[in-house]
């Protein structure tokens, strides 16, 4: 059977999510497909390469995936194919898109029976798995698709489209969400504000995108980066990229856990993405085959 799950933008409250504040996030028309079949082994193949369980290197959402499959549904083996138009290591939630995509192939291939929010929850299990630490907003957004605010899981529409700017360098999740916690932990009285004040921003974007107030929207993504940078979670190179859209005119800034990834911009990008895309779904053979 073959599933595909959505990547995710994250528009306003990156790491502040973590720590229970609001964040504004869509679902994006970039898509992660994964085939299951029966087989008697553990068979895992991407653009990757080709592995069995692989907990410590390039396959271990998956390998993390079918360990907590195999929790519900006890199974012998899976061959688990991948095909993403999701960049890795991006901030696009690749991982989480790929994780979701495996479940839900997974879950057809053996009828398994699980639910939408049962795939999530095994879904959030993975991500902890492997990065020890996170809020769960990757995975419920490639999960159920469409824009929202969390943690109420408001839904909501806008008419606004953004391009995304590749930095040329890998996201690094789990390093950044590490190096902000041990920076909350040594300076809470400095962090705590920095947070407070992404959640106001978080609830004005979340304002501004409902009214497609693109202008608005630009100001507080500027305000947003700043305190991302001062998070200690930008670069150097981020910071010129953010720069020389600045002098255009617009506005960018780092969706997802930074270090590297890419921005979201008003401005021109690598490529143009459309928010509020439908979530982990069944595909058939010429979908997969087109990809």
């Amino acid at each position: 059977m073959i599933a595909s799950a959505p990547g995710k933008a994250i528009l306003f409250g990156e790491h502040s999510v973590v720590y229970g504040k609001h964040a504004v996030v869509s679902a994006i028309n970039l898509r992660c497909y994964a085939k299951a079949e029966k087989s008697r082994e553990i068979r895992i193949v991407s653009n990757f390469g080709t592995t069995s369980l692989d907990f410590k290197g390039f396959h271990a959402y998956i390998s993390y995936a079918i360990k907590r499959f195999r929790e519900i549904k006890p199974i012998s083996g899976v061959e688990i194919q991948v095909k993403s138009q999701i960049p890795p290591a991006s901030g696009l939630g690749s991982s989480s898109a790929t994780t979701v995509s495996v479940l839900h192939a997974m879950n057809a291939e053996f009828e398994a029976g699980l639910s939408k929010d049962e795939i999530f929850e095994l879904a959030k299990r993975v991500e902890l798995d492997v990065q020890g630490i996170g809020s769960g907003t990757d995975p419920f957004i490639s999960t159920f698709g469409g824009c929202w605010v969390l943690p109420e899981k408001k839904r909501f529409d806008t008419k606004l489209e953004f391009s995304v700017i590749n930095s040329g360098k890998p996201s690094v999740t789990a390093e950044m969400v590490r190096k902000v916690r041990m920076l909350k932990e040594r300076y809470p009285e400095i962090i705590n504000p920095i947070l407070d004040s992404m959640d106001s921003i978080a609830l004005s974007g979340f304002h501004a995108l409902e009214k497609n107030d693109l202008s608005k929207v630009s100001e507080l993504f500027k305000i947003n980066q700043s305190l991302l940078r001062a998070l200690g979670v930008s670069t150097p190179e981020i910071d010129e990229i953010v720069a020389e859209v600045e002098k255009k005119g617009h506005s960018a800034k780092i969706t997802g856990a930074g270090g590297g990834g890419c921005l979201l911009t008003t401005g021109e990008g690598d490529m143009r993405i459309k928010l509020s895309s439908e979530g982990v779904r069944l595909e058939d053979h010429e979908v997969w085959n087109s990809v």
